[in-house]
C-alpha cells in the first residue's frame, strides 16, 4: 500500500467517526498537506535516484578512465630521471664502446663542436655515468670511461638496443 493509498484510508475513517465536521474538516486539510508532502518527497526521491544512476554511470566511466591512466604510468619510462636524448646516444656510444674516451673524440666522431660534446659530457660526469681515467699530459686529452651506474642507465632506459643515431649538426 503506497503512501497516497493510506491517506485516503484515515480521510475514509475520519470522515466515517462521528467526528464534528470542524474536526474532520481540519483533518482532512492536514491530510491533503501531508500527501503533498509526501508526493513532493516521491519526486525527489525519484530525482535522487536519476541522479544516482548518472553518478554511478560517471564513476564507472572515471574508474576505468583512472585504470587506463594508471596502466600507462606503469608502462612509461620515468622522464624526470632522463638526461637529453643527445646526451643518451652519446652515452650509448660510450657503452657500446667499452673503451676510455675522450672529449675530442666525441667531437670527432658525432661531428660537434668540441665545446657541445664537453658540455654533453659534463652531464654524463654531473650523473655519475662516466669518470675521469687519465689526465691529459703535455696536451695528449683526458679520457674517460664508462662507469656502472652508466652502463646500467643504458641498461634500464633501453638504450642498449636501440640504434645509435644522432640527428644533430653543431
Amino acid at each position: 500500500m503506497s503512501a497516497a493509498d493510506t491517506i485516503k484510508d484515515i480521510v475514509r475513517i475520519i470522515t466515517n467517526a462521528g467526528l464534528p465536521k470542524d474536526v474532520i474538516d481540519s483533518l482532512q486539510i492536514k491530510t491533503n498537506v501531508l500527501g503533498q508532502q509526501i508526493a513532493k518527497l516521491e519526486m525527489d526521491k525519484e530525482a535522487f535516484v536519476t541522479a544516482n544512476a548518472v553518478l554511478s554511470t560517471e564513476n564507472r566511466f572515471l574508474r576505468l578512465e583512472y585504470e587506463k591512466i594508471e596502466t600507462q604510468l606503469q608502462n612509461a619510462q620515468p622522464k624526470g630521471d632522463r638526461v637529453n636524448e643527445t646526451t643518451e646516444t652519446l652515452l650509448k656510444y660510450i657503452f657500446d664502446k667499452g673503451a676510455d674516451f675522450s672529449d675530442q673524440e666525441i667531437s670527432r666522431h658525432f661531428q660537434m663542436k668540441p665545446s657541445v660534446a664537453a658540455y654533453h659530457t659534463d652531464i654524463l660526469f654531473k650523473n655519475k655515468f662516466i669518470r675521469g681515467t687519465l689526465v691529459g699530459i703535455m696536451g695528449s686529452p683526458s679520457t674517460m670511461g664508462i662507469t656502472e651506474r652508466g652502463r646500467r642507465y643504458v641498461m634500464e632506459h633501453g638504450l642498449a638496443n636501440r640504434p645509435r643515431r644522432l640527428n644533430f649538426k653543431s
